[in-house]
């Protein structure tokens, strides 16, 4: 008689465990001033490689990397967006209300196993004034 039922359930557990990593408990962003402010918060960083942002209006197609991350152990992340208004030839896309937005985050947790990905959504819309500022802070860059 052969048991292998507790074995093949333990490497199931062990297998299960190993994908999930890390648990998101904060994932948001949120307009500060003419910048976007993106934070994120894990519970453990066990076997966690790295975090991948992308950001995505609603008027495209595909999401465009804006930031990597490699694991540092603190949990606590924090990435600044100060572009989401401009584009890669220095022109200033329309605002979110103009139909570009609302813009989309994408947060992929990056480990050895299946890679986690989550998403939000940024709320609300800078005023023209926080536009205006960050388009010209843009151009000083």
């Amino acid at each position: 008689m052969r048991r292998s039922g507790p074995v093949a359930l333990l490497l199931v557990l062990w297998s299960v465990a190993m994908v999930y990593a890390a648990t998101l408990t904060v994932f948001t962003a949120a307009y500060s001033g003419a910048i976007v402010r993106v934070d994120w918060e894990v519970n453990s960083e066990t076997d966690v490689t790295g975090f991948e942002l992308a950001r995505k209006g609603a008027t495209e197609s595909s999401y465009t990397v804006v930031n990597t991350t490699a694991a540092t152990g603190m949990r606590h992340y924090q990435y600044l967006d100060a572009n989401v208004y401009r584009t890669t030839g220095g022109t200033t896309p329309a605002p979110p209300s103009a139909g570009n937005g609302p813009y989309t985050y994408r947060l992929t947790v990056r480990g050895p196993g299946a890679d986690q990905s989550y998403l939000t959504v940024l709320a609300g819309t800078p005023s023209a004034v926080q536009r205006s500022w960050g388009t010209i802070k843009s151009m000083f860059r």
